[in-house]
């Protein structure tokens, strides 16, 4: 496995990425180009959640997938739009700029966004045509080729944040923070998860941000799991709370809900064909 840091973007917005891939497998005598996953952890726009970081990044690299992770704007330096989308629109430029360096697929590149990294990951979902002059890139060098959203924030008006002062810290005064009101038929296709009684971002976000995927024509693919609090991760008990630190730790491990990344890697192989792209390498 090969991992580095590296810092991209201009020095008004810099950022910070983790990127990880796997080792080429010698016997292949191919150096292959790999999807990527671009990966924003959640955690409140206050911190990056290690429950959604390097643990689900393994996820992906068992697939051979490579995997980004942005440490995007907080708000302990707000505000964080738009400062957060042009950051990430810079890293998503980035691959597409150097994609033979990184060994990537530029054409299969996923931003998978959970919780708050939900909300940004939507936005620019929404939003990536319209970046390519805060960017200083071509449009086409912003595009990706799937979303998928765990358990996302959609809209500050839905429930999340509950208090004034987060809501200033996220927004200050930018305007398009409400993704399901943004949606347009240039989104790419999303998988988009959450359980109905998530009891800090109401499941009405994923359900409204659905449904403006819908009315668009962008292909949409939604599980609305019965029960688990938020923040379930993998929802298996490596990414649930030992009882040492935490009484609730057997909330946060749900066998039907552990189900979610099977199920986005069988929507990503009917999206991608990736049994014909992995045996094409090289071709």
């Amino acid at each position: 496995m090969i991992k580095h840091k590296f810092v991209c973007g201009e020095p008004d917005f810099p950022v910070t990425v983790t990127f990880t891939q796997p080792a080429a497998i010698a016997d292949f005598h191919v150096q292959p180009r790999r999807p990527l996953v671009i990966l924003l952890p959640g955690g409140g726009y206050r911190f990056y959640s290690d429950r959604e970081n390097e643990i689900v990044a393994l996820q992906y690299l068992a697939q051979g997938f490579a995997v980004a992770v942005v440490q995007y704007r907080l708000v302990t330096n707000p505000p964080v739009l738009p400062t957060a989308l042009i950051q990430l629109g810079m890293v998503v430029a980035e691959f597409h700029r150097h994609a033979a360096v990184y060994g990537i697929s530029p054409d299969h590149i996923l931003v998978a966004g959970f919780s708050a990294g939900g909300h940004l990951a939507a936005l620019y979902a929404d939003l990536w045509p319209l970046l390519s002059w805060d960017c200083h890139v071509a449009t086409s060098n912003l595009k990706i080729a799937a979303l998928a959203l765990a358990y996302p924030v959609i809209g500050l008006r839905l429930g999340w944040p509950t208090d004034e002062a987060t809501r200033v810290a996220i927004t200050a005064k930018w305007p398009a923070h409400e993704a399901d009101q943004l949606v347009t038929p240039q989104n790419p296709p999303t998988f988009i998860w959450t359980t109905a009684d998530d009891e800090t971002v109401p499941a009405d976000n994923t359900e409204r941000y659905t449904a403006a995927l819908q009315r668009n024509g962008v292909p949409v693919t939604s599980k609305l799991y019965p029960h688990g609090p938020h923040g379930l991760s993998l929802a298996r008990a490596v990414t649930a709370f030992p009882r040492k630190s935490a009484s609730t730790g057997e909330q946060f491990i749900r066998p039907d809900v552990a189900e979610w990344f099977t199920n986005e890697m069988a929507w990503l192989d009917h999206l991608w064909h990736l049994n014909e792209f992995w045996l094409n390498q090289g071709g």
